[in-house]
């Protein structure tokens, strides 16, 4: 059975000696040129990596794909993976600590004044008292409203809840409520989130049910003191309706780290609003990425050679995770 791992930033091809060691029946193979992709998984039976529909196409023995990130909507756009019986697994979980900090680091940006005093640096401007104090909020007290209760948002509430947050959440498939959590409703409980909520979060992944699901009706329903983080996909949240939110004072700050298309634009209007932090895709970044992810793929791996398909983050093609 051959094994080919491909090219990612978290250099999984690094671990092919440990993975060879523990799987010494199986054949691995490292690729890291994307354009030569097709001539090395012709005859692949598992793939660690992205690929292209071309590549999919030219996998004839292709059994299951392993993504190395959390997200999978990129596999999803090809039709013929979506209606084949090759297994999809994702790395959901690696990213939860990460993103959870980095929704932390965001939030605090504005709420401690951090971003301004970055900026105030460059210019070499000591503004303590008339501008940067008297406009600081702790967290106490305040309500986060979490938009997809799955491994990351599960990790940014225990932080949240050390903060002496009120913490509601909504999930497409709503599991057990966790202690630290007041309330875990339905979708259909969307509007209860956005109106109760200070801090505003985008944790669910991008499907066909949740594309353009904040749009300017529900960013109305938001407090104008709030503010929206946007941390799984682009296309979840309408962009222009987020523009005319935060140029109208609808909505008192917003942070991204991911949008539609990626990398923005230069001229889009985002680069250019004042209470609206962007950051490049680049929050599921950890020095525990890549061993989280061969984790999940060891441990999958075992099942597959004894059988086992039921590989753990297994995703539902047709639902989108």
């Amino acid at each position: 059975m051959k094994v080919l791992i491909g090219s990612t930033v978290m250099r999984l091809h690094e671990s092919v000696p440990e993975l060879s060691a523990q799987f010494p029946e199986l054949q691995f193979e490292v690729c890291l040129d994307y354009n030569s992709l097709i001539e090395h998984i012709t005859n692949t039976d598992v793939y660690l990596g992205w690929l292209s529909q071309e590549a999919f196409l030219a996998a004839k023995n292709l059994k299951w794909i392993q993504s190395p990130s959390s997200g999978t909507n990129h596999y999803l756009t090809i039709p013929e993976l979506v209606e084949s019986d090759v297994l999809l697994t994702s790395a959901s979980g690696t990213h939860g600590a990460c993103l959870a900090e980095s929704t932390m680091g965001m939030i605090f940006a504005f709420t401690r004044g951090i971003r301004t005093c970055i900026q105030n640096q460059s210019t070499k401007r000591w503004d303590a008292n008339r501008h940067v104090r008297s406009e600081l909020k702790e967290l106490t007290g305040s309500t986060m409203g979490i938009i997809g209760f799955g491994a990351t948002g599960r990790a940014l509430a225990k932080r949240a809840f050390a903060f002496d947050m009120r913490i509601v959440a909504v999930d497409l498939y709503p599991k057990e409520k966790p202690e630290y959590l007041d309330h875990l409703w339905e979708l259909d409980r969307l509007s209860d989130l956005l109106q109760t909520s200070d801090y505003v979060i985008v944790m669910v992944p991008y499907t066909e049910q949740t594309q353009g699901m904040i749009g300017a009706e529900q960013l109305a329903k938001m407090k104008p003191t709030a503010m929206l983080v946007i941390m799984s996909r682009g296309g979840i949240v309408d962009q222009s309706a987020l523009v005319e939110a935060l140029k109208s004072n609808k909505l008192a700050a917003a942070a991204s780290d991911v949008f539609s298309p990626e990398p923005l634009p230069p001229d889009d209007e985002l680069w250019e609003i004042e209470n609206m932090l962007i950051t490049s895709h680049v929050a599921g970044g950890t020095q525990l990425e890549g061993q989280y992810a061969i984790q999940i793929f060891t441990e999958n791996l075992s099942r597959f050679l004894n059988g086992d398909h039921a590989l753990k983050n297994l995703v539902h093609k047709k639902r989108g995770f």
